[in-house]
């Protein structure tokens, strides 16, 4: 084997790459990807066991074709120091992988190609296209509420709900949720699946830098998402998702009306002196002005109030700052609307213009 190419070709497909592969994996083969060339393409994959992830980048100067698996983090260390314009050569020598670029000269080693698992392809119940940039916007909007590590599995992901011409993306570790929803201009069949902790994340920065047109099939147990540029397979979490609809609060809505630039920085300033292991916030609300309290067992505490629309009822509730903050940081508007259903009762955080996305934090004691 042996190619030469710019580095600004291989740089963002080995940046995915190196996040699939497992570094500290028991099966050394998974920390390598797997390159082949021939016929003006380099073949890349990665996998962990649980994703693949495969590029085809056009490659016009294949001097003689190959394949080899050479680690996945050492490639992509050495390729981000280098400059767009640069041009890698990578040759094999006596089970070796030999990478120059200008004056540099590396050897890496190599592992046995046919010691590379191949992930097996279902046959899919279901086909669709979708736009890339929009379901990454869904993953962004409601991944940050997901479970990790939680005994109840099939909280550790997301879950992809498929109704007409509606997709739904809903994520909860029990103490908040996150549902996000867009319409398409087709109506498909009905379907739930629960897309895996990793492969959302994996998945939501691979769409973030191949936004285009992606073809979507899916079968009980895996997820298929190919374009011209990747091939991204994932298996899924078996299980029932709970009834989120049951989650959303209900009664009489209180609502507050604020500028998020306004309230994110009040919270900043709070959240230096909150508790640093229940990360309590206080919210006081009173006509048209929102006092937020903090303090912590050192006896600090923190006190701030910001001018907001607000003509409901006087009210105390206390909530995990860190939850507030995470779901404003995803909110892509200058004014947020918070709904409120008294003290004791979850509140709904969501975009003023915008039903499509949804929070709901739980209260908490203080």
């Amino acid at each position: 084997m042996n190619f030469k190419i710019s580095k600004s070709k291989i740089s963002e497909p080995l940046s995915l790459l190196a996040s699939v592969a497992e570094s500290r994996q028991s099966i050394p083969i998974l920390s390598n990807i797997y390159i082949k060339a021939e016929n003006d393409l380099i073949s890349l994959i990665a996998t962990d066991l649980e994703i693949e992830l495969s590029f085809k980048v056009a490659c016009e100067n294949i001097i003689e074709p190959g394949e080899t698996t050479v680690s996945a983090k050492k490639i992509f260390d050495l390729t981000r120091s280098l400059n767009d314009e640069t041009s890698l050569e990578f040759s094999l020598k006596e089970n070796q992988l030999i990478v120059t670029a200008l004056k540099f000269n590396g050897e890496f080693a190599t592992l046995p190609i046919q010691d590379f698992p191949v992930v097996e392809i279902d046959n899919f119940d279901l086909e669709t296209q979708l736009n890339g940039k929009v379901l990454a916007g869904l993953i962004e909007q409601t991944s940050f509420a997901m479970a990790s590590q939680d005994v109840r599995y099939y909280l550790n992901g997301i879950l992809v709900e498929i109704e007409g011409s509606n997709v739904n993306l809903v994520a909860t570790d029990g103490h908040r949720l996150a549902w996000a929803s867009e319409t398409l201009d087709k109506e498909l069949s009905e379907s739930k699946l629960i897309l895996p902790r990793k492969s959302a994340l994996e998945l939501q920065k691979l769409l973030n830098l191949f936004p285009g047109e992606i073809n979507l099939s899916f079968s009980s147990n895996q997820i298929l998402i190919f374009s011209d540029e990747f091939r991204f397979v994932s298996k899924l979490i078996e299980g029932n998702y709970p009834d989120y609809q049951k989650v959303f609060p209900s009664g009489e809505e209180q609502i507050l009306k604020v500028e998020k630039s306004l309230i994110q920085t009040a919270l900043n300033r709070a959240s230096v002196l909150s508790n640093e292991k229940y990360r309590g916030v206080k919210f006081v609300l009173s006509k048209d002005n929102l006092k937020i309290c903090a303090n912590n067992p050192s006896k600090e505490s923190a006190e701030e109030e910001i001018s907001v629309d607000y003509s409901g009822d006087d009210l105390e509730i206390g909530f995990n700052i860190g939850y507030i903050q995470e779901s404003l940081s995803v909110i892509n508007n200058s004014e947020i609307d918070f709904v409120f259903f008294g003290s004791e009762n979850s509140c709904i955080i969501k975009n003023k213009e915008n039903d499509n996305l949804v929070h709901v934090i739980m209260p908490m004691r203080l």
